[in-house]
């Protein structure tokens, strides 16, 4: 097929499984998919709505090769987003009629904008979101239905919640809470309301409520805690939602937020008292005193960014010069709080040298930052096993005035590091042999004054909180915006 395919002029790419599909992703971005559905793994249809769910590769058109029953094959995979099926055994005759069919259809249709359905195709930190609200209001609201069952009890109300949230868990991936809420919603519905199994059947679903939130709640290392807590944080321009988000986030480590108007002062009392101000970068914020260019007094470093991808990358460079940190849409509350950390001034909680060994030997190693010459052109180690992303990310690095010093392992990018003393290193998480996480270990263990970014190819806030314990000074999330990286490194590069 591959052949063929190749023959009638079409840029053909394979993939033994659906993951390695996935990672091809990050670098390569086809026009069309042609999937098998059984696969070791993942199958062909998880992969497909995995592929669809995200606004970067959401317009891609998906067809399934499948021997399935024709009917419910085509069901299954048009369920998973697929946009058609090609039954096996394949015709090779046909087949390439049938690709040619699909593509020119849709060059006349136009490919769909990701964005013009952003509720149908969401990330999977967005997913990740939705699913902590949905946890956290849940618990929340079975805890107050089962303390009204006594007196101020609404079976209308119950039932319509119940029936809520029986759909939204199924959607979610929570069978076990749409099965509970399911039952809870029979139970409210019957006449007489039999109370004593109506509260049995809310405790279940409070329980599983609190059993599931507490399973997605990833612990803070306690340095980062208490190096928040009772920190003031002015929240600049949010909206209710974006507020509730961060200011939940906020009670964790029990920091206090202030709400503040885009229109606020930035030299009022209430913002100057503030250890950290935190910026919602909208339209409706666009024309802010803290994003305005002839405002040199908000150079401060307490200053951080947060808004969608695209409005950050926007924003002038003389604004993003001064910023400490950017926290970008559909993030996380492990790293909201880790961002914000990264923030505080020096001297003010900052993050300490990772390992008590590093400590007695920190005055020997690092030079004082008042006392750093200026670096003309940094020296830079790149690690990373695609040679595509090493090729792109050095000669972007390159021209904009950076010396690089590619690796394409592990081990080889520890070497580099040891012998050449670089300013900084982007290391690929993933790597044969050594991988990012062990570089960063070994970095750090040997006291190297090293800025480290990682590059990884999933939000995972395991992941993510692993490499700021290890000492990371920033990641990136595959696939990245190349100016977003060098963006980081000139920051990091002040620093």
């Amino acid at each position: 097929m591959q052949l063929l395919l190749t023959y009638e002029g079409h840029e053909v790419r394979t993939a033994s499984d659906a993951s390695e599909a996935l990672q091809m992703l990050d670098v390569f971005r086809p026009e069309l998919i042609l999937t098998g559905i059984q696969m070791p793994g993942m199958d062909g249809f998880e992969m497909a709505r995995r592929i669809k769910s995200k606004p970067g590769t959401g317009n891609i058109a998906i067809v399934a090769l499948t021997t399935l029953d024709s009917d419910s094959g085509r069901d299954r995979a048009l369920a998973a987003g697929c946009d058609g099926c090609i039954p096996k055994p394949i015709d090779t005759a046909t087949l390439a009629t049938r690709v040619r069919e699909i593509l020119e259809r849709r060059t006349k249709t136009g490919s769909p904008d990701p964005q013009t359905f952003p509720g149908l195709m969401l990330t999977g930190p967005e997913i990740e979101s939705l699913r902590r609200r949905f946890l956290n209001e849940g618990t929340e609201r079975s805890l107050q239905l089962l303390e009204a069952l006594g007196s101020q009890f609404d079976p209308l109300d119950a039932a319509k919640q119940a029936r809520e949230w029986t759909g939204n868990a199924a959607v979610l991936g929570y069978p076990q809470i749409s099965s509970l809420a399911s039952n809870v919603h029979q139970l409210v519905a019957e006449r007489p309301l039999q109370p004593s199994e109506i509260r049995e059947s809310l405790s279940n679903l409070i329980l599983m409520f609190s059993e599931m939130r507490e399973a997605v709640t990833v612990p803070l290392p306690k340095h980062v805690a208490k190096a928040l807590t009772g920190k003031h944080v002015a929240l600049i321009g949010f909206t209710p939602e974006h507020a509730d988000r961060i200011c939940a986030a906020l009670e964790r480590v029990n920091a206090r937020p202030l709400l503040f108007d885009a229109a606020e002062d930035p030299e009022s009392d209430s913002v100057r008292q503030c250890d950290l101000i935190v910026v919602h970068v909208r339209s409706a914020t666009w024309d802010c005193g803290w994003l305005d260019p002839a405002e040199d007094r908000h150079a401060a470093a307490n200053l951080v960014l947060t808004g969608e991808r695209a409005d950050l990358l926007n924003l002038p460079v003389w604004v993003r010069t001064r910023v400490a940190e950017y926290i970008v849409d559909a993030w996380q509350p492990e790293e909201v709080l880790m961002r914000l950390y990264l923030a505080l001034p020096a001297g003010d909680g900052a993050r300490p040298l990772p390992g008590p060994v590093l400590v007695a030997k920190a005055a020997t190693l690092v030079v004082p930052p008042e006392t750093r010459q200026p670096i003309s052109r940094p020296n830079i180690v790149v690690a990373d096993d695609d040679p595509i992303i090493l090729t792109v990310v050095v000669s972007l690095l390159k021209n904009y005035g950076m010396n690089c010093l590619p690796a394409d392992n592990g081990q080889d990018a520890l070497r580099l590091i040891r012998e050449e003393n670089p300013q900084a290193a982007v290391l690929d998480v993933n790597m044969p042999g050594l991988d990012g996480f062990e570089v960063l270990a070994g970095v750090r263990a040997a006291n190297l004054p090293v800025q480290i970014v990682l590059l990884t190819a999933c939000q995972k806030e395991n992941d993510i909180l692993r490499a700021f314990d290890l000492g990371a000074d920033d990641y990136l999330v595959k696939p990245f915006n190349p100016f977003e990286l060098v963006a980081r490194l000139k920051r990091l590069l002040r620093k």
